[in-house]
């Protein structure tokens, strides 16, 4: 039971000088169980410092913090091996971060993370489920991912030069950086892949992009973000958003983004926003489509609908 702060090692005292030390797979898994005790204090972790201190090869199965993640993770350039598949009720989750109210930065990610896809799983490649007042900073997913996004499902913080390099196939609210975004993102790459079988459904605005796959009310801002990669998907399909569901009294930008990738859909398939719902509500400005768009209804080079 770790009532106060758990011994990594006997390394470090969890400050921002001198952080707990992570090593190896063991330590990983004792974070997560000093996160998932019910007994032991949930704010031990807050404002605690934790440092990767060296790749972790062998391969991580299940995710850290299924109860909330709210310290600093200095990934510090190391990377995490990934071998994660969604196990309900065993392991709910499969993402490396379940929830996220702290900070990831320096971080890389490979491997691969499998889910049954859509919102029945939170799958990320890299940091969490969900993201609430927490910020994702300078982290790269290489891993393969079935079933979810490359960097966190739903963004509700800030996710910020980020890059995703894995494959991503779902059903749903699929993108290379996020799910679905009502927060900020900022200076992000994607170069995966992204292909979603079911996108396009207004019922749960369902879409994918190579950025973001639903833009969701409220949403901060996606700025400077480039999408490199293909995308595919059957309706809502867009570059660099698929969906931006606008809220007239915070409008939604999408600012300075360019699509190099080839984008694909039946339906409502725009180079850099495939689906401008509640159109009052999105602003796109300075943003350049360069990739090859196809479909059958409601193309366009920018815009598919609005």
């Amino acid at each position: 039971m770790f009532a106060q702060n758990p011994p990594f090692n006997g390394n470090g005292d969890g400050s921002e000088y001198d952080p707990f030390q992570i090593w190896e797979k063991k330590d990983l898994i004792e974070l997560a169980d000093s996160i998932d005790n019910y007994n032991a204090n949930p704010t031990w972790q807050y404002n605690k410092h934790f440092k990767l201190m060296s790749d972790i090869i062998e391969p991580i199965t299940e995710s850290i913090g299924k109860l909330g993640f709210i310290g600093h993770f200095h990934g510090n350039g190391k990377k995490i091996t990934l071998a994660i598949v969604f196990n309900f009720p065993d392991n709910p989750s499969a993402a490396l971060f379940q929830s996220l109210d702290g900070t990831i930065d320096n971080l890389i990610v490979d491997g691969y993370i499998n889910g049954p896809g859509g919102m029945s799983t939170i799958a990320c490649g890299i940091g969490t489920g969900y993201i609430t007042a927490a910020s994702i900073t300078n982290c790269i997913n290489n891993a393969i991912v079935t079933g979810g996004v490359g960097i966190a499902y739903l963004n509700h913080g800030t996710i910020s030069n980020c890059i995703n390099n894995g494959d991503i196939t779902g059903v749903d609210r699929i993108g290379g950086i996020a799910g679905e975004n009502s927060g900020t993102i900022i200076n992000c790459i994607n170069n995966g892949t992204i292909t979603a079988t079911a996108s396009g459904d207004n019922n749960i605005f369902s879409g994918v992009g190579g950025i973001v796959g639903t833009v969701a009310n409220h949403c901060q801002n996606i700025l400077n973000c480039v999408n490199i990669g293909s995308v595919v998907g059957q309706g809502f399909v867009g570059g660099i958003v698929g969906l931006a569901n606008g809220y007239p009294m915070a409008v939604t930008p999408i600012t300075n983004c360019i699509n190099y990738g080839y984008v694909r859909g039946i339906n409502i398939v725009g180079g850099v926003l495939g689906y401008m719902f509640n159109p009052q509500g999105v602003n796109v400005s300075n943003c350049v489509n360069v990739g090859v768009v196809e479909g059958e209804e409601d193309i366009g080079s920018i815009v598919g609908k609005e």
